[in-house]
């Protein structure tokens, strides 16, 4: 039996051959293509509900919340939770964002970061996303999934397309 992650690293090797994980042709994470998705989403006039993350229980995790708290959760999407939701309005900065309850100091430093770099916070959050009439509750991410140190460049062949969702 090969050792782990041997498998991971012939397909990985294979799809950069192939073309794939680059900025202009990113690899699909968890196979979900953004396109697709919308496009399906857009056609039948539905909001997208990820299987992956759906707007219960499970997708919280066991002990972030008290029992109490967690009772009271209330999934919303955001034209619930304002008239006229925006996703970028007046440009973006690392004071747009706040870290509430969760432990996620270290991805909202990565997020605060890039409000500093125009150019790259383009390249992770592709622009034309917002609530306009094509809206269906999806937004596009680019990651790069290798676990890079500091100080090395990113394997271009590890670029990931994410998708999220704004909960229902």
């Amino acid at each position: 039996m090969p050792p782990p992650g041997v498998c991971l690293n012939i397909m990985e090797a294979r799809q950069k051959q192939e073309g794939y994980g680059s900025l202009l042709n990113p690899s699909l994470l968890f196979s979900q293509d953004y396109q697709q998705l919308k496009e399906f989403c857009v056609t039948r006039r539905v909001k997208f509900i990820d299987d992956m993350f759906p707007p219960d229980r499970k997708s919280i995790g066991q002990g972030i919340l008290s029992p109490s708290d967690l009772a009271r959760v209330v999934w919303l999407r955001p034209a619930k939770i304002s008239q006229n939701p925006s996703f970028v309005l007046h440009g973006f900065s690392r004071f747009d964002f706040g870290q509430g309850a969760l432990g996620n100091c270290w991805f909202l430093a990565s997020i605060g970061a890039l409000t500093f770099q125009d150019h790259i916070f383009r390249q992770v959050v592709p622009a034309k996303q917002g609530f306009d009439e094509n809206y269906c509750g999806l937004f596009h991410f680019m990651v790069n999934t290798n676990n890079n140190t500091a100080g090395t460049k990113p394997n271009t062949a590890s670029m990931k397309t994410v998708i999220m969702v704004d909960c229902t």
